[in-house]
């Protein structure tokens, strides 16, 4: 059985054995999941970032990572949902995202984006957004290198 709940201290060395199998992070990329785990441990309320895991037998095999987007009023980031590659196609993304809706939607939230890289790597996770019924709201040509566009999605919670 999957279980889905607040990410634990403990689970920091699961956040990173993931985000290492996942599969779609680039170098430059791999520390930023912990170093905002490490923020959201301190403090989630003055980092802003909250992480949740998903579980099954004993072991995390998924996390996710939100929250409130600066200046604005319900409007919520969906940072990352990664998946052990061990659990790909499984129903943890699924679960991830719909966990994060429902704490979004506790927190008064309206309004979910998500921002991805239009490269091969994200192929997987465009599709994904799209089947959780999110929709392609623009994507900027060459955002985070020459042939990196960056897509951006959304999710309306009301």
């Amino acid at each position: 059985m999957l279980s889905v709940y607040s990410s634990l201290p403990s689970e920091r060395a699961d956040i990173e054995r993931i985000t290492l199998s996942a599969g779609n992070f680039r170098d430059d990329e791999l520390s930023t999941p912990l170093e905002l785990f490490d923020g959201y441990l301190r403090d989630p309320k003055v980092s802003g970032y909250n992480f949740v895991s998903a579980k099954r037998n004993e072991r995390v095999i998924g996390f996710a990572c939100y929250g409130p987007t600066a200046l604005t009023e319900g409007t919520f980031d969906l940072y990352w949902i990664a998946a052990d590659a061990s659990a790909h196609g499984q129903g943890v993304g699924r679960a991830l995202f719909e966990f994060v809706v429902g704490e979004i939607k506790k927190q008064g939230g309206r309004l979910m984006m998500i921002w991805t890289s239009s490269t091969s790597e994200y192929e997987r996770a465009r599709s994904f957004y799209l089947r959780m019924g999110c929709g392609l709201e623009t994507q900027i040509k060459d955002f985070y290198r020459d042939g990196d566009d960056l897509c951006i999605f959304s999710f309306r919670l009301a």
